[in-house]
């Protein structure tokens, strides 16, 4: 039996590679991570077209990327001839949960559409199973995100740094 469920995250797939599973990320949050990267790790402030080269991005795109960042509150742009944009967090507290939140929003991943209550008699008790289906793919919701708050910016910039190539 197939159950129709509604995901906003069609791009979040969960994909078999080789022996494992790899989950796929969409680019935006993957671009909002090197950005938030980008202007912590730099001296001063950085200017959208500098991230755009950087970053190999177009500029219009990458303009998308940083308001959603800003209206989060996790970056600030300065309007001057030295301005940039620049981190509101120290990198440390900047949780890759933060960042998934200001790209893709807070609702929940899954909402049953109902579909099956059309396929099926009502006898078959259809609702209780979706039920359970959709309390597995809420604690797994539950466990990606807890895992997302645990990773933050500057953990990833101390690996890196610590295990050059």
């Amino acid at each position: 039996m197939s159950i129709f469920l509604h995901t906003k995250y069609k791009k979040l797939d969960i994909i078999k590679k080789g022996k494992g599973l790899h989950m796929r990320i969409r680019k935006s949050f993957e671009q909002a991570i090197c950005i938030l990267l980008l202007i912590g790790t730099n001296d001063g402030p950085l200017k959208s077209h500098e991230l755009s080269k950087k970053l190999d991005v177009s500029d219009s795109y990458l303009k998308k990327v940083t308001r959603q960042l800003v209206v989060a509150g996790l970056i600030t742009s300065k309007a001057s001839k030295l301005g940039g944009f620049i981190l509101n967090k120290k990198m440390n507290d900047i949780s890759f949960l933060d960042i998934f939140e200001a790209i893709e929003g807070k609702e929940k991943f899954i909402e049953t559409t109902h579909l099956v209550d059309k396929v099926f008699d009502p006898a078959l008790n259809i609702q209780h199973t979706e039920d359970i289906i959709i309390n597995h793919l809420d604690a797994a919701e539950n466990q990606y995100k807890q895992k997302l708050k645990e990773i933050n910016l500057g953990e990833i910039t101390n690996y890196v740094h610590q295990n050059p190539i």
